[in-house]
């Protein structure tokens, strides 16, 4: 795919639908040829942790417009095939759809679990390990434009090496949580955005949700305050571990 718009949001608080920053970066033909920033009003505001992440605070959005206000300006970019480097910016979009009710439906390759596939062996698959394995420029993360653009040029790097994909099975559900479990522990730890999207991910899912209480509970605990230690961090990791083993022996029988 050499014609697609890579995008990155930043977001105010908890909630998967409080973006406060989107960036893109428009290829064609294998090339950048277009790049934007915008900051957005949140929804719910803003929160001290993910301000301390991003560095973008009430100040510089208070007279910024809200999603559903911006929407008509950057309707083109959820035209083409969406990529980005995590689950979390699907579900960051899938909650402003619903939420100003804008019925997007959207292709979306996830740059991370793809390159945690491709390249296993790589220490952490985060954003800017890859740009420094790829030999990419230096860029500012956590700008939603800069972040955009790395994405674009690290999946162009990694399409050659990407594998066929199997078809899903029924049990897709399933499936998808054992990927994103696999996912999460490639690198062997778990960051902000993939606990949340982790946590944002079970409460689509109630079946799996109610299946595996005890994940959901560890992960929605760690993440009440907004924040996530180390300490919080390895016992979702633990749980994770388990139920990889469980899901692992389920599937030699």
């Amino acid at each position: 795919m050499h014609e697609f718009m890579a995008i990155d949001f930043e977001t105010g608080n908890p909630k998967r639908v409080s973006a406060c920053a989107l960036g893109y970066a428009k290829v064609v033909n294998g090339e950048v040829v277009a790049s934007n920033g915008y900051l957005v009003k949140p929804v719910g505001g803003h929160a001290a942790f993910q301000s301390k992440i991003h560095g973008i605070k009430a100040e510089d959005t208070d007279d910024r417009p809200d999603f559903g206000s911006l929407f008509p300006e950057v309707r083109e970019i959820f035209s083409f095939p969406l990529v980005a480097h995590s689950l979390f910016d699907k579900q960051v979009l899938a909650a402003l759809s619903d939420h100003f009710d804008l019925r997007l439906n959207f292709e979306y390759v996830d740059t991370s679990a793809l390159a945690k596939r491709t390249l296993p062996a790589l220490k952490n698959h985060k954003l800017k390990t890859l740009a420094m394995h790829f030999e990419l420029p230096t860029f500012r993360h956590h700008d939603a434009r800069e972040d955009a653009i790395a994405c674009a040029n690290i999946y162009l790097k990694l399409q050659d090496g990407v594998p066929e994909e199997s078809p899903l099975a029924p049990d897709g559900d399933l499936l998808e949580f054992h990927g994103l479990i696999t996912g999460i522990l490639a690198d062997d730890e778990v960051d902000y955005k993939e606990a949340y999207a982790l946590l944002y991910w079970l409460e689509d899912h109630e079946t799996t949700r109610t299946k595996y209480a005890r994940l959901y509970a560890t992960t929605k605990m760690a993440l009440e305050d907004d924040n996530l230690d180390d300490i919080e961090a390895n016992d979702i990791r633990s749980v994770l571990v388990e139920i990889q083993d469980d899901l692992g022996s389920a599937g030699d029988r």
